[in-house]
């Protein structure tokens, strides 16, 4: 029986995609029932692969300079590609303008187990919390949806990242965070929800074991990453729009595993090279 999949055709629940081991894609995206407010996302028509007049005389600057240049001709609104000095390829894709009705924070929410049927939506400011929190007994998780549409045009990907900034941990004591492979979330998602519901079954794509933020001395803050290859092949292969990652402590009872992330540095680093 194939496995489930979200309003975007993704596959979930499913067999483990294989993970290989070379562009980067960084943004927030509206998930696939937003995806049709222009307010939301660069909707300029996406150029297919540069051509390869264009791809190769980038990569022969950057060989040459030992610097990254970028294709001018893929350039839009939120997107950028480089030709790297290694020979491969980077995209970063970058949020929507701030002035977007669903401001500058990007599409993504974070939800309560003190407050199951509370909506977070745009409601936290650019603070993504994870774990249990002791002075207010709250216990969160975060999903943040990211644009994975320019990933179709692509060459073949050899490793994906996800980078968020850490700003804030309980302490320097470090403790594991997850991602995982989520179902799709939308401003309505709360503790209750069916995707949140659904934890347990999600592919743990990574656990990093780290603490940052506390101390600006002996922990500062700083960024985490994640390997999340699978769900980036996946996309790019099944064409997804949108691919949503969601992160949790992986002790839900230890309150040293609380941490805050600021949502807008919310990074998808695709290493990808020519077909």
């Amino acid at each position: 029986m194939p496995a489930p999949r979200s309003r975007t055709g993704r596959r979930r629940l499913g067999p483990w995609y294989p993970l290989l081991v070379g562009g980067v894609v960084a943004g927030l995206a509206a998930p696939a029932a937003l995806a049709a407010d222009p307010g939301t996302q660069d909707t300029k028509p996406r150029p297919n692969t540069a051509p390869d007049a264009a791809l190769l005389q980038a990569a022969k600057q950057a060989k040459q300079s030992g610097r990254r240049v970028e294709v001018q001709s893929q350039r839009t609104a939120t997107a950028r590609v480089y030709a790297n000095p290694s020979g491969t390829y980077t995209t970063e894709l970058r949020l929507p303008d701030t002035r977007a009705p669903r401001g500058g924070v990007g599409l993504w929410t974070s939800v309560n187990k003190r407050y199951p049927n509370t909506k977070y939506w745009n409601r936290t400011g650019k603070v993504a919390r994870v774990g249990h929190e002791n002075q207010s007994g709250g216990t969160w998780r975060s999903y943040i949806t990211m644009n994975t549409r320019d990933l179709h045009n692509t060459g073949p990907i050899r490793s994906a990242r996800f980078r968020i900034l850490n700003t804030y941990s309980w302490s320097c004591a470090a403790r594991p965070v997850q991602i995982r492979d989520t179902n799709t979330v939308d401003e309505n998602t709360t503790w209750n929800s069916t995707v949140n519901r659904n934890w347990d079954r999600y592919k743990v794509l990574d656990t990093v074991n780290a603490a940052k933020g506390h101390d600006a001395n002996r922990c500062p803050a700083g960024n985490l990453y994640f390997r999340v290859t699978d769900s980036a092949k996946a996309a790019q292969k099944y064409k997804w729009r949108t691919m949503t990652l969601g992160l949790g402590a992986q002790n839900e009872n230890d309150t040293y595993g609380w941490k805050k992330f600021d949502a807008t540095t919310s990074t998808l680093i695709v290493d990808w090279a020519r077909h």
